[in-house]
């Protein structure tokens, strides 16, 4: 099982450094699974990308069409976040960083999922509590 980010999720969608990688994951054997935040976040930096003049509206429209219906499809198992918000929480305020990016972080441990992001601040910090974070590109942290 591994659990993806919305920072990974977007480069399914948008050229950006590491897409290509990011494209690898949906060709593997495992389940994908995030919580139901996913949905909002890719579709929102989607739309950013249209309000920075970087996407015509017509490219974003049908960017957050195709990632509606990748949801739809259950390329992704998407998974209600209340059961992980507490722990979420308490990881927030132990790692200094922002809840939402936390909540990631508490579902891959309640699953014991792989966890790959493609934020390198937040992965060096997640991986000091839990050893299955892994940077997006192969790379595995150290510090856990």
């Amino acid at each position: 099982m591994i659990l993806v980010d919305a920072n990974v999720a977007v480069k399914w969608f948008l050229p950006e450094p590491l897409s290509e990688a990011a494209g690898e994951i949906l060709q593997v054997k495992d389940i994908l699974v995030a919580p139901d935040l996913i949905r909002v976040e890719v579709a929102a930096a989607i739309t950013k990308r249209y309000r920075r003049g970087e996407l015509t509206a017509k490219e974003a429209k049908e960017i957050v069409a195709l990632w509606a219906d990748v949801l739809k499809k259950g390329a992704v198992q998407v998974y209600s976040g209340l059961d992980d918000l507490a722990e979420a929480g308490r990881l927030s305020v132990d790692l200094r960083h922002a809840i939402h990016d936390c909540l990631y972080l508490a579902m891959a441990v309640r699953l014991g999922a792989r966890f790959i992001t493609a934020d390198r601040a937040f992965s060096e910090k997640a991986a000091t509590v839990y050893a299955g974070v892994e940077l997006l590109g192969g790379q595995r942290s150290n510090k856990a």
